[in-house]
């Protein structure tokens, strides 16, 4: 049951009783219940969205929700976090409007609700057990409301319940790599990453939706003014992952190393390809999944007596979206999943690794290392010599014919490849 207009003003009780099937004894107070669960949505007048929770403990711990995960489609593709005001609290029962949204003048009109969230409590909720911060809890909807305006105007709400999959103790972290050095900058790459698990059988993971907050932060140091620390405001991203696609590191300066992965890997897959750390490990511990949906910089410049450094923290990560195949059947369900923000410190060991410069420079021009290496030698050697046949002709008469006779033996597998060519070529002409 579902009923039409409502006024943003009047309280969450009085839009709810307006179903004459509504009863407020199946609601009943429970202190220690801290769930928030979801009831209904309305159209206003306005045209704005509310939606109309029951909040068991309310009356003894004042709860907020703060987001709910929506698309505006059948599909649950195209989901994102949309934020929520409080309008009224009515004993266990709360009024909210859904930022963001303004009611289209569509004859049909589709909201696909798959979780409704509040920040994390402690002291109520679960601790993370790592360098993880909870942000957020969320719980289940999986609700696809379909309004619609008849003829005459009547507004008619259509309910179906819509399957979901809970995404279990997600872990987010990064990696680091050395990208190179250019100038006065130290650059790294820091890979970020949601390992989880899941409550259903998943054979092949074919993509992912991720949400998420990033952050640039700046550290400054110089002998004059000290250290000091400045953060941007956090900006929200949103990032969809494939099974096909591989990301890598990009390609900065000198003696970097590249380094590349699939952005969607089984938490195995992701241990024996990285150089992890022991306490990344035991954080994997009983996952599943690892989505790797986002690459962001950490550069380090020195200027004489002043230095800083550049970095991206991400939080409220969450995933909204899996779209997978079990026992050759394709599912494609919205994602109830609480917020985590991940630590300060690289989840691998080989932060620092760099690569030969005859490495580096086969990378940059394709010349393959040996090329490079003779090179090395043979330069300074063309440089020297006529300097030291100048000055000291017997030297430099010795030194030529060494340098002569080690040049025949370097390149006599190649004269005798030319003379065997040239042999076959004369019993054909």
């Amino acid at each position: 049951s579902a009923f039409a207009d409502t006024q943003q003003y009047t309280s969450a009780l009085t839009d709810l009783q307006k179903d004459s099937s509504f009863n407020t004894a199946d609601y009943p107070d429970k202190a220690d219940d801290y769930a928030i669960r979801f009831i209904q949505i309305a159209e206003s007048a306005d045209k704005e969205l509310f939606v109309y929770t029951y909040q068991p403990s309310q009356k003894t711990t004042y709860l907020v929700a703060t987001e709910i995960n929506m698309s505006l489609s059948e599909s649950v593709d195209g989901t994102l976090p949309y934020g929520l005001t409080l309008i009224n609290s009515d004993g266990v029962f709360c009024k909210y409007k859904v930022n963001g949204v303004t009611v289209s003048s569509d004859v049909v009109r589709y909201y696909n609700i798959t979780s409704i969230s509040r920040d994390w409590m402690k002291g109520i909720d679960k601790e993370t057990g790592n360098d993880n911060t909870k942000n957020a809890v969320a719980f289940e909807v999986g609700k696809l409301y379909a309004v619609i305006t008849d003829d005459g105007g009547n507004v008619i709400y259509n309910c179906e319940i819509r399957t979901t999959v809970q995404i279990i103790d997600p872990f987010a972290g990064f990696l680091e790599y050395f990208t190179g050095f250019k100038f006065c900058s130290w650059a790294h790459c820091h890979s970020h990453y949601v390992a989880f698990s899941t409550d259903r059988k998943i054979d092949e993971l074919m993509e992912a939706d991720v949400s998420y907050l990033s952050q640039a932060c700046y550290k400054h140091y110089s002998m004059t003014s000290g250290v000091w620390f400045t953060r941007d405001e956090p900006i929200e991203g949103f990032k969809t992952v494939k099974g096909t696609e591989v990301g890598e590191t990009d390609d900065y300066g000198i003696k970097g190393k590249k380094y590349k992965w699939d952005r969607i890997q089984t938490v195995d897959e992701f241990i024996s390809t990285e150089d992890l750390t022991d306490a990344t490990k035991a954080n994997l511990d009983g996952k599943q999944w690892v989505l790797r949906f986002l690459e962001t910089e950490y550069i380090e410049d020195s200027i004489g007596i002043a230095s800083s450094d550049t970095w991206t923290e991400l939080s409220s990560v969450t995933v909204l979206r899996l779209k997978f195949i079990t026992d050759g059947q394709v599912y494609n369900l919205g994602a109830v999943s609480d917020k985590v923000s991940e630590g300060n410190k690289p989840g691998n060991n080989n932060t620092d690794e760099v690569v030969s410069i005859w490495e580096w420079l086969e990378r940059k021009t394709g010349v393959p290392q040996w090329v490079w290496t003779l090179l090395a030698v043979l330069i300074p050697i063309a440089i020297i010599l006529p300097i030291l046949s100048f000055i000291f002709p017997i030297v430099g008469t010795v030194i030529l014919a060494a340098f002569k006779g080690l040049w025949r033996l370097i390149s006599l597998p190649f004269r005798g490849i030319a003379a065997l060519v040239r042999k076959i070529r004369a019993r054909w002409e």
